[in-house]
């Protein structure tokens, strides 16, 4: 995350918190909306859980607003904050599914192309699902959001030792798994 864009959430906060500012607390959420909902989706697999945990989330991070020290970055903060959210949605409904990948469109694969790299979505996205909540959330926040170790860590409330684990772990586990399920052997 750029310093920029740092300063420009710190500054709409203090404006919500200090001068009651309702339009910079919209934009703020306007801003992090998407990525707080695609984090859930990826989590819960499933576009109405994942309108229901961005809305827990989001309700939950602007009445603790007033809690944000500003030692990490708001996004980061927000984040952990939809993990916290979806995690807690996820238990409360035993739902534990979660969606992977996007579909992947070009305009020069074949219809084959396609039905291969859904087939194969659908595969990592079950694998992906059947690893321990910690570890699929290391691979989710690291690969899909992109982030850092650092931040990966803070999101997740561990030490960033804890993550390589999780995250080495995850990794480890889905190649086993699909090279089990590529040569008709399954774990």
């Amino acid at each position: 995350m750029d310093e920029d864009s740092r300063l420009e959430d710190n500054r709409l906060i203090d404006s919500y918190l200090d001068e009651g500012d309702e339009v910079a607390l919209e934009e703020i959420v306007i801003k992090y909306r998407r990525e707080v909902y695609l984090i859930a989706y990826r989590m819960a697999g499933d576009m109405e859980e994942a309108k229901d945990i961005t809305q827990k989330a989001l309700i939950s991070a602007v009445a603790k607003l007033k809690d944000f020290k500003k030692k990490s970055s708001f996004k980061t903060w927000l984040y952990r904050i939809t993990v916290n959210a979806a995690l807690n949605h996820m238990r409360g409904n035993a739902y534990k599914t979660v969606e992977l990948c996007e579909t992947m469109k070009s305009e020069d694969e074949g219809v084959v192309c396609r039905l291969i790299e859904k087939e194969q979505e659908r595969n990592l996205k079950v694998l992906l699902a059947a690893l321990p909540p910690r570890q699929r959330l290391s691979v989710i926040l690291r690969v899909y959001k992109g982030l850092s170790l650092a931040e990966t860590a803070d999101v997740m409330g561990c030490s960033q030792g804890a993550v390589k684990s999780h995250y080495h772990s995850a990794i480890k586990k889905l190649k086993t798994t699909m090279a089990a399920n590529q040569t008709g052997e399954y774990l």
